[in-house]
């Protein structure tokens, strides 16, 4: 018995520790997976086919489960991809998941109010966006004033600002990569380096680790224009 308890025990310990891979769909997957188990399941079983991924999510339903005919497709499209035989390298996945969002949805509903929808910006109250240059300059920086904010005085194709852009740091890491990528390309494409390459969730999470105030992102801002 005392055995059976230490097993049980290990196994919730590993399945609080792990994760599952990130991806389009991971989301849903938490949400109906774990009604009826925890993550060691889906994660001991790494390496299934899509047919014996398809078998567990109908046996899944057969048994209860709240999945629809769509949730059914992307739940099985996930695990068959992700956890299959075949699951593709970090990077890809990252990029995969960046792709998922709608950057553009993204930029409406965080930034345009302030900004505008066509990132022109407000005179005198809120930069512009489009063909500004320091925004080109690393697409880390646009990144840092998503995630942390940015404070202090700053000059934008010759006008002068002086305000605070609270952090949106609230935002997941693939919706953070998808927005700065939109308003990168859509605003700012004759600006951008010829070997520009677009940002994805995993580099805006390593971004995150950095935990810089509003007024480090500024500094930040003020070392990229001086070239250091």
């Amino acid at each position: 018995m005392k055995k059976g308890i230490l097993i049980a025990l290990l196994l919730a310990g590993l399945a609080m520790a792990e994760e599952l891979p990130k991806g389009p769909g991971v989301d849903l997957v938490y949400a109906k997976c774990q009604i009826c188990h925890d993550l060691t399941y889906p994660l001991q079983n790494a390496g299934l086919s899509e047919a014996d991924w398809e078998g567990i999510v109908d046996d899944m339903i057969d048994y209860g489960a709240p999945i629809n005919e769509e949730e059914r497709a992307v739940i099985i499209k996930y695990l068959a991809t992700y956890l299959g035989p075949n699951p593709p390298p970090a990077e890809e996945a990252a990029a995969a998941e960046t792709a998922a969002v709608d950057g553009k949805a993204a930029y409406a509903a965080n930034c345009a109010g302030c900004h505008q929808a066509e990132g022109q910006g407000v005179p005198g109250a809120f930069p512009p966006l489009k063909g500004n240059p320091v925004l080109v300059k690393d697409a880390t920086y646009p990144a840092l004033v998503v995630l942390f904010g940015l404070q202090g005085p700053i000059e934008v194709n010759g006008a002068a600002y002086n305000g605070a852009m609270p952090p949106l740091g609230h935002l997941d890491d693939a919706t953070v990569a998808a927005l700065v990528n939109y308003l990168l390309q859509e605003f700012n494409e004759e600006l951008l380096p010829k070997d520009f390459k677009p940002l994805d969730a995993a580099t805006v999470a390593e971004l995150r680790k950095k935990a810089l105030t509003p007024k480090q992102v500024q500094a930040f801002r003020q070392k990229l224009l001086s070239g250091e």
